[in-house]
């Protein structure tokens, strides 16, 4: 781009140009200029993109001569002003400036303007009928050894942090001055950029001052993968840089990612072990939200990464025991709940961030442990499924009685008593003797405990109790039936 600064005080046009050239190192090419006779002249020989005056310099008498110059102008007028007066907005009007500045100018401002006006320059045509040329897309997607990117180009690749504004970031792409010596490609979800530059620190510069800019104009973020490896096909730098994007799973927005600094992934089987179903069980019974939270944190230590869809197949395992959770309490009943559940299982299968997923998972979680509380105590649970599972994870608990489970239940030990006796068709006593025992045979016919192991290890304090209770289900005594 390139940028005229009329004005009479040099120190000031020294200061724009320092900040200009900061901002878009490389990108713009300045001239300045402090008298109004040498005006006409360098719009001929310069051919400006976009030229910010001071309109004081030029009286009432100067203007339409001066508006026939700059009609041969193809780019953007912005103008500055010491004095905001009515006389100097008329100036403005007259000249059609795209932006009145007072002194002392808002850099940023500038900045945001320049960046968002739309110049038209001989190379946006050019860059326009390449952009649209298939021969890219071929090379993208299909092997070819001979479509080795130039060494004067570094292939990039942008991905918004809210797919909805994608075709906004393509457009405003093609308006930035960066854009002048950047080639865009859009593809699904990301936007290949070629910049024209043998020197990755430039381009560095470049998509930093773009992820900024971007921010303050969307309010989000952009990912931008850099290709920093050696020649190579475009499909190979395509799928190497895409591959590199990735750890936005992990790391989020708002980063650069080069292809040559890939993650490494640990083996993790994605499905739940017994001893982890159980605990989630528990956690939520209790009401221990922390115990869920450091569950699912765990996955996410730093440093260490899993292979996304292995994550994801996890955290599915998850939501299956959140989803019994749900149906003891008939949660499932209530529209809003079912529907975030619902939203929830999208969530954990879509959504680009992983951070983003264990939160959702965790707020869930925290609304069905404090529903579950609420059907505790209206007495609106199916108890006597809650009870068979308590009995199911500590049946080998000697301590575990009616009062017990009717207690962690929230509920008197009657109305359990009334209640299991009437679904089950036995005493809660008698069902967990069942249990017990059922254990016990298993453990006579697959291990070499003794027998007085066994009955501990099932929940008999008394060896000669458990022999008694044995022998009344099973009909024969522990040691018999080992033998036979």
């Amino acid at each position: 781009m390139k940028l005229l600064l009329i004005d009479r005080d040099p120190t000031d046009l020294a200061g724009i140009k320092w900040f200009l050239h900061t901002y878009f190192p490389g990108d713009v090419f300045i001239e300045m200029c402090t008298s109004i006779s040498e005006v006409p002249q360098r719009i001929r020989l310069f051919e400006p993109d976009a030229i910010l005056l001071n309109i004081d310099l030029f009286p009432n008498n100067r203007l339409t001569a001066l508006y026939r110059d700059l009609q041969k102008l193809s780019g953007a007028i912005l103008a500055m002003t010491t004095e905001p007066l009515f006389k100097n907005a008329l100036k403005a009007i007259d000249l059609q400036v795209a932006h009145l500045f007072v002194k002392p100018i808002d850099l940023e401002l500038l900045k945001q303007k320049l960046t968002t006006i739309s110049l038209r320059t001989p190379q946006v045509t050019e860059y326009a009928q390449e952009t649209t040329n298939d021969s890219f897309y071929y090379q993208l997607f299909l092997d070819n050894k001979s479509s080795s990117i130039e060494t004067t180009i570094h292939f990039t690749m942008m991905e918004p942090e809210h797919i909805e504004t994608f075709n906004k970031l393509y457009n405003w792409l093609q308006q930035t001055p960066i854009h002048f010596h950047m080639k865009t490609y859009p593809l699904s979800n990301t936007i290949v950029c070629l910049f024209q530059t043998s020197d990755i620190k430039m381009v560095e510069k470049d998509v930093r001052a773009l992820m900024m800019e971007w921010r303050l104009i969307s309010n989000s973020s952009l990912n931008i993968g850099i290709y920093d490896g050696p020649p190579t096909t475009i499909k190979n730098m395509y799928t190497l840089t895409k591959r590199a994007l990735h750890q936005s799973f992990y790391e989020g927005f708002g980063h650069i990612f080069y292809a040559s600094k890939q993650i490494e992934t640990q083996p993790f089987d994605p499905l739940l072990t017994p001893e982890e179903q159980q605990l989630l069980i528990s956690s939520l019974e209790d009401g221990n939200l922390e115990a869920v939270k450091t569950f699912l944190y765990q996955l996410s230590n730093e440093g260490i990464y899993y292979e996304q869809d292995d994550l994801r197949i996890h955290l599915t395992s998850v939501l299956a025991q959140i989803r019994r959770f749900m149906l003891k309490y008939k949660l499932h009943e209530k529209a809003v709940i079912e529907q975030s559940y619902r939203q929830l299982f999208h969530l954990i299968i879509e959504h680009p961030i992983f951070y983003t997923i264990l939160n959702g998972i965790i707020s869930f979680t925290q609304t069905l442990i404090e529903l579950a509380r609420e059907a505790r105590m209206e007495k609106r649970a199916d108890y006597v499924e809650l009870a068979l599972e308590i009995i199911d994870q500590q049946f080998n608990d000697s301590s575990l009685s009616l009062p017990f489970v009717a207690h962690k239940l929230g509920i008197s030990p009657n109305y359990l008593s009334t209640i299991f006796s009437k679904k089950q068709g036995l005493p809660f006593k008698r069902y967990l003797q069942q249990i017990r025992i059922h254990h016990a045979t298993n453990m006579l016919l697959e291990t070499d405990f003794s027998i007085s192991e066994i009955a501990h290890l099932n929940g008999f304090d008394d060896p000669n109790y458990f022999i008694k209770i044995f022998k009344q289900q099973i009909g024969i005594t522990p040691n018999r039936y080992r033998k036979n």
